[in-house]
């Protein structure tokens, strides 16, 4: 957890010690601007990172540097998951990232992205997106919060040891799952899951915890997973996508031109954002396959199989979510020209 520069100059001692405080940088922030911190798990080179610094740097240029966002990657300050809403809450950061699947446990309809097999491409997923959006902002509105852009991970994937012919020579499989639903959707499918953090993959293939894993290619190129798995299934079969979010606290201190320069650069950088999701996957799928690890692209039996026995997890999150996940749901299946529930 860190102290905050601008926190620290709201102390009594800034009008006694405002000459000797220079150094700390609270000088700084009232002759130049505004410095907000920006916190992301990921490793600096990932590509969700690389866009952070693209957006800070786009803020920086536009804003003429009166509104910097220093960027804090690697999880450096500690945060991850649920532990970001309450860290922008408290004002320990002013903007941050994490997966929409990290957040379910206090926003439960965040979820439906990860429904099996429910959005088959990123296309999809951008209509989707087109139709929860002002339902996301409201629920973040309600936590103090506010969305700045959201952007998805590349195609989800199943790693596993051996190839998979169908459901039977995987059935008791462990594996690595990460949410409620891709739990679930494992169980059902007759594989033994465990959820895990993504930092616990590694250790947990090591030692032998899980066999498989759940993930995109982006995260098997950069924990190597060629060390422990041989195949990597292209099922595709849920999404996940990151928020970026920033406290309304911090938000409603910027002036209006401000404000403004932040979306019109967020809605103008996150159609490109998407885009270097797509290509990180082919990308990272290559370095897979250059050391070792083999593609499969499931029969269309197998798929079948999955999908028919997935699909009962919608009617059930619905059950458990409520009426927005309902409507939500209908309309995109309306609008994909499928199967209503």
């Amino acid at each position: 957890m860190i102290l905050k520069l601008k926190q620290a100059c709201k102390t009594p001692f800034m009008v006694l010690g405002l000459l000797s405080l220079s150094l700390s940088g609270c000088d700084q922030q009232i002759s130049d601007g505004t410095t907000w911190d920006m916190s992301l798990p990921w490793a600096i080179n990932l590509f969700h990172t690389q866009n952070a610094l693209k957006f800070s740097q786009a803020i920086s240029d536009k804003t003429h540097g009166t509104l910097t966002i220093k960027v804090h990657a690697g999880a450096t300050l500690g945060l991850e998951g649920p532990d970001t809403l309450r860290a922008l809450k408290e004002g320990i950061v002013d903007i941050a990232e994490a997966p929409f699947f990290q957040l379910v446990g206090v926003e439960p309809l965040l979820g439906l992205e990860s429904l099996p097999f429910l959005v088959n491409d990123q296309e999809e997923l951008k209509l989707l997106y087109d139709i929860m959006r002002p339902k996301i902002d409201q629920l973040f509105a309600k936590r103090g919060l506010k969305v700045v852009y959201l952007v998805p991970w590349p195609n989800q994937n199943i790693y596993l040891k051996k190839r998979a012919t169908d459901l039977n020579s995987i059935i008791g499989t462990k594996i690595r799952t990460y949410d409620r639903n891709t739990t679930e959707m494992m169980d059902t499918l007759g594989l033994t899951p465990l959820q895990l953090a993504s930092s616990d993959v590694v250790p947990a293939l090591a030692s032998g915890m899980v066999d498989a894993v759940m993930t995109s290619t982006s995260t098997g190129r950069s924990q190597k997973y060629w060390e422990f798995l041989s195949h990597i299934h292209r099922t595709n079969h849920v999404w996940i996508t990151n928020v970026m979010t920033v406290s309304l606290k911090s938000w409603q201190q910027l002036p209006a031109e401000q404000q403004r320069i932040l979306e019109e650069t967020a809605k103008e950088l996150e159609p490109h954002f998407w885009q270097v999701s797509a290509a990180d996957d082919q990308k990272q799928l290559a370095v897979l396959e250059e050391n070792g690890i083999e593609t499969v692209i499931p029969d269309d039996s197998l798929m079948q199989e999955m999908r028919a026995l997935a699909r009962p997890m919608w009617r059930s999150f619905i059950d458990r979510v409520g009426p927005d996940a309902k409507e939500i749901i209908d309309t995109f299946l309306e609008r994909t020209g499928k199967q209503p529930l």
